[in-house]
């Protein structure tokens, strides 16, 4: 098992200081997807005010070390 921790820029950053520990990074980015879908589901404004939703998740506490995955949702400009 191996720490994996979470970051959020939504406007403003979350830095995730204690992480969550998987078995793999698979695992992790499953966690991932469904914890930005969630916040998407608490928290749309978060997109919909123009800002891009910047989910990532690192190896080390506070947004240090090496980047793993990350994931990135933007308002369209189309209408």
């Amino acid at each position: 098992m191996s720490l994996y921790f979470f970051h959020v820029q939504d406007g403003s950053t979350t830095l995730d200081a204690e992480g969550l520990d998987f078995p793999d990074v698979d695992s992790a980015r499953r966690e991932a997807i469904c914890a930005c879908g969630e916040l998407l589901r608490e928290v749309p404004a978060a997109v919909w005010n123009g800002d891009t939703l910047h989910f990532w998740v690192t190896d080390q506490p506070n947004g240090a070390g090496n980047t793993l995955f990350s994931l990135n949702i933007s308002p369209s400009n189309r209408h």
